[in-house]
């Protein structure tokens, strides 16, 4: 328990304070769920789109709202700033690694799972009642089974040998998933790129181009997609409502995320390495790939697969831009759900979780078990 206290828990710090950034923030902006099960509540991230997009038509309201929602959001990003700022994280050194695991104390394993099940067993039931709700007839009226909201959403046909994508949701689903494909390899490269000059270059206004950086981690989606609205709406740059913006709005949106993913890993890496590398006459680009990727080897991957669902799942900002050209999966599916087609909408949304689950599995296979344990193979032999 000490060992915990004192040593693990301290290091895990980074992560905690990310994490609780990171839900404090989407909770805050959190735009679907409030639209479609808050009734008559309305919260900031509601109002600011009724306000763009209701009967009001009035953007200068969205923007008062935004600026309120921002407030909150970077004056908890400037807390956790602070507070970490004169903490040092370094774990891995040039020293070898037995990699021998310490189990952790049976109390904290107990509160762990006390904590953790209950809310894992909830979304379980929640991921079931949509797999299960798009073969509904009426979800709650009529539980006569059915394919017809599948086949409403990804129906297909043949015409004179040609394969017809006649469902209602290819189109969305296609755009969708291109503009995820594009995305998240540049998001998962400029914020990895950002968090080696960060944590290992030197250069003036290093912290101003820091603090910067990490400010758009603090912005809420829906914030994003009302600056968007108002910046690139009108000439010279007019992106508005097409494939450039979304892609734009997802690389600068997430890119902070992997960012701070890289500067996790590399906060634990000694800088000594890099000397070491730079004594051995290697440059920059050969110690970043052949000394510090393999070592933060799985900040890239979950950068990658972070980047690749946010882009598939996010609504909160790509609601103010999408357009019949560029429809996105999340938009058409709160769209049928609001007109109360929630056969279709629970069908398209599964088809959206298989993906993400094939995403997770593929985080799995990339990363694979830490092969450090020199030790323990010596152990079992």
């Amino acid at each position: 328990m000490q060992t915990f206290t004192t040593i693990t828990l301290p290091l895990m710090a980074p992560g905690i304070a990310n994490g609780f950034l990171i839900v404090f923030i989407e909770s805050l902006a959190d735009f679907g769920n409030p639209l479609l099960l808050g009734g008559n509540l309305e919260v900031l991230s509601t109002a600011i789109y009724f306000a763009v997009v209701g009967v009001q038509q009035d953007p200068g309201r969205a923007s008062v709202l935004a600026v309120i929602l921002l407030a909150f959001s970077l004056g908890l990003f400037l807390v956790q700033r602070r507070l970490l700022l004169r903490s040092s994280f370094v774990t891995v050194g040039g020293k070898g690694d037995g990699g021998t695991r310490t189990p952790l104390p049976r109390s904290i394993v107990a509160l762990a799972a006390g904590l953790a099940l209950p809310w894992a067993t909830l979304a379980v039931v929640i991921y079931l009642m949509i797999f299960t709700g798009g073969f509904f007839e009426k979800w709650g009226l009529n539980h006569a089974l059915t394919l017809r909201h599948y086949a409403t959403a990804f129906g297909v046909a043949f015409d004179q040998g040609r394969l017809l994508w006649t469902g209602g949701a290819w189109s969305s689903f296609f755009t969708t998933l291109t503009i995820a494909v594009i995305a998240a390899p540049l998001t998962a490269t400029f914020g990895l790129l950002v968090a080696f000059l960060l944590d290992r270059q030197r250069f003036a206004g290093k912290h101003a181009f820091e603090f910067m950086a990490m400010l758009n981690f603090a912005v809420p989606g829906t914030v994003v997609g009302i600056a968007y609205v108002l910046a690139f709406n009108a000439p010279p740059i007019e992106l508005a409502y097409s494939g450039l913006i979304l892609v734009a709005c997802f690389v600068f949106r997430d890119m902070t995320t992997s960012m701070r993913a890289g500067l996790a890993a590399m906060s634990q890496i000694d800088p000594s390495l890099d000397e070491a590398s730079a004594t051995l006459r290697a440059g920059t680009p050969t110690t970043l790939r052949r000394v510090l990727l393999p070592l933060i080897r799985p900040a890239v991957v979950a950068a990658l697969i972070y980047s690749f669902i946010s882009a598939m799942t996010s609504i909160g900002a790509v609601i103010f831009l999408t357009s019949p050209r560029f429809d996105m999966a999340t938009v058409n599916i709160v769209g049928r759900a609001e007109v109360g087609e929630y056969g279709y909408a629970t069908a398209y949304a599964s088809v959206l979780i298989v993906l993400m689950i094939l995403a997770v599995l593929l985080i799995r296979v990339l990363v694979g078990a830490r092969r450090v344990s020199r030790r323990e193979a010596a152990t079992a032999g």
